[in-house]
């Protein structure tokens, strides 16, 4: 008698495919993953591995040391701790949403080309998913929003094409009966938000990541709601022992941390504009961006995605996204990633 094979034991709905490819080439310029181009300051990142390392790392954190980090976080940006669930970044609430309103027999609308791990987690926790597909300029109308879901899941501003639904659209949303997650990942770098709609809005959670503007490596995000919803989703995930020694010392000093985000910010402000003039300069469409990033199309995308990275230069190849065919995403980098991007694109085309 044959052996099965391995796969056989698993699910038969699982990706054949990674959903979220990661290249590993050697780069010159790293612009494929939307992260911030600069790093704490060595003395700070220093003092919070001595924080980290004071904590027991032979013991699991305890729920009083979780509210107490969450209390100082959450009022470093004004926000009523009892709101606030820190999360192992921006997916995990993410994945909470869909636990707590999704799931067999739940709907979730989803408007794409948008993060594919929001579609990922819809699959994975067996939610039915209303895909509903916009192309580049994901121009979200209210006409979109009906019939209502269970779910609905809202990126602002989205990726990987850089717009915002207008805030009415949210409002709209939130009008209709079930959740409305809204992801702000990149907010800081559009300048406004959605946080303020939370205390009159039960049915709304926003969830946000501290991995764009500044600590990608340290994978700490939260996500902001009404307290009865935050209280169900840190049953859910069993906080706090879903955050670790070096992720709770970093939440606990965000107030320290918080205010070198602003000189990176402001940087990516800058050079996106100063790297959209340099595409256009090269006849390529380029899609207006609030992100850390900027869209654009070109004739082969896999093709020029292959040549920039032999070059040294790493983009991501978004082509095979819903509605994205020949587009490829760049991160804003540091000054010099992004002279090489642009030289690199130059010669290429």
């Amino acid at each position: 008698m044959s052996a099965p094979s391995a796969l056989a034991f698993l699910r038969p709905d699982l990706p054949l495919r990674a959903t979220f490819p990661v290249s590993q080439l050697p780069t010159r310029a790293k612009l494929d993953q939307n992260e911030a181009p600069f790093a704490l300051p060595e003395e700070l990142q220093q003092e919070l591995l001595r924080r980290a390392a004071r904590r027991s790392w032979n013991r699991y954190p305890q729920p009083a040391e979780y509210v107490e980090v969450r209390a100082r976080f959450a009022g470093s940006l004004g926000l009523d701790p009892e709101r606030v669930l820190l999360t192992v970044g921006g997916d995990q609430a993410i994945v909470a949403a869909y636990l707590a309103a999704g799931g067999p027999g739940r709907k979730a609308r989803i408007f794409e080309p948008t993060y594919p791990i929001i579609a990922h987690a819809g699959a994975v926790t067996h939610t039915r998913l209303d895909r509903v597909v916009l192309g580049p300029e994901l121009a979200v109308e209210e006409r979109h929003l009906d019939p209502p879901t269970a779910l609905t899941f809202l990126v602002r501003p989205n990726n990987p094409t850089g717009g915002s639904p207008p805030r009415e659209l949210v409002v709209r949303a939130l009008e209709r009966p079930g959740l409305v997650f809204l992801d702000e990942a990149y907010a800081d770098f559009a300048g406004e938000s959605c946080l303020d709609l939370v205390e009159r809005a039960p049915n709304l959670l926003v969830g946000r990541s501290l991995s764009k503007a500044l600590l990608a490596g340290v994978r700490l995000g939260y996500a902001v709601g009404d307290p009865e919803v935050i209280a169900a989703l840190e049953r859910l995930l069993f906080a706090p022992y879903h955050l670790n020694a070096l992720q709770l010392a970093v939440a606990e000093s965000f107030p320290e941390i918080r205010p070198h985000l602003g000189a990176g910010i402001a940087h990516v402000q800058v050079e996106r504009e100063r790297v959209a003039v340099g595409l256009r300069a090269l006849g390529l469409t380029v899609w207006p961006s609030r992100g850390n990033f900027l869209l654009f199309a070109v004739a082969d995308a896999a093709d020029l995605c292959q040549r920039l990275a032999l070059a040294g230069v790493r983009v991501r190849d978004v082509s095979g996204l819903p509605g994205l065919g020949h587009h490829l995403r760049v991160t804003i980098g540091s000054t010099e990633e992004n002279a090489l991007f642009l030289e690199a694109l130059r010669a290429a085309v």
